[in-house]
């Protein structure tokens, strides 16, 4: 139980900020304790009365989200909604603040699934002062992700146009060249769920939507290959096999330059 705030600016009042630094001790106390989720939960209270009493520490907020989240086994996480809940309190007093925007992309995409907001929060971090050069890539995926194909269009298609060196420019184009094609499978995605919705299985091919009518005109490959139906009821390109998709779920530890190599 901790005091509430409105006494603490009662009691301490003229000293606030080294009422806070008492806290945040408790902090970090409380932390290196913790053995189990409920006990790194306790972290949030610290972190939200600190921030209350002294919005201006930076580094309480980093801090707490990133030992909040705890796995229970089985990649089930848990307190993830405070850590999230502390990253949105204070992101509108340090918007420029990388490690705080890349840790709420990160809960966003891998623990909430919001991956169109994680999107636009990448994007923005991409343009901060020393942004790792992965971070625009994966927005682009993100888009992706979300379903909004068109928005990571339009993002890679300006930074293939603003790209300063060939290699950075040619990674955009082929950036662009990846989501066109999502853009194809996943209209053949949709006739696939029709078919499914219809007949309660998936079809055989490509070539049965379209003579069924669920599917307008013949995907298009600009590398000049075929599609074909997984086994997954998904469709696939011959020419890339893996869909421009984000891969977070699986291992909280990886890194996400591996998830833009693609």
């Amino acid at each position: 139980m901790l005091p509430r705030q409105e006494v603490l600016r009662l009691v301490g009042r003229g000293h606030l900020q080294l009422v806070a630094d008492y806290f945040w001790l408790q902090l970090i106390q409380a932390t290196g304790s913790a053995r189990g989720a409920e006990e790194y939960r306790d972290v949030y209270p610290y972190a939200d009365l600190i921030t209350d009493l002294d919005p201006k520490f930076v580094s309480v907020y980093g801090f707490a989200a990133g030992v909040l989240p705890t796995n229970l086994g089985r990649e089930t996480w848990v307190n993830t909604e405070e850590s999230t809940r502390i990253l949105r309190k204070g992101l509108p007093l340090f918007p420029d603040d990388l490690e705080m925007n890349v840790l709420l992309a990160y809960n966003l995409s891998a623990f909430h699934k919001q991956y169109h907001e994680a999107a636009q929060v990448v994007e923005r971090a991409s343009k901060l002062p020393g942004a790792p050069s992965y971070l625009a890539p994966l927005a682009t995926r993100l888009y992706a992700q979300s379903g909004a194909v068109d928005a990571g269009l339009a993002l890679a298609r300006s930074l293939a146009d603003s790209a300063e060196d060939p290699a950075t420019r040619e990674m955009f184009i082929q950036r662009v060249r990846d989501l066109e094609m999502e853009g194809e499978l996943r209209r053949v995605d949709a006739a696939i769920g029709q078919y499914q919705e219809r007949f309660g299985v998936a079809p055989p091919d490509i070539q049965t939507l379209l003579w069924l009518g669920l599917l307008e005109q013949p995907p298009h490959d600009p590398k000049g290959g075929g599609f074909f139906i997984g086994a997954d009821a998904r469709a696939y390109s011959e020419t890339q096999q893996r869909r421009l998709e984000i891969y977070t779920a699986d291992n909280r530890g990886a890194q996400w330059q591996q998830q833009v190599e693609q």
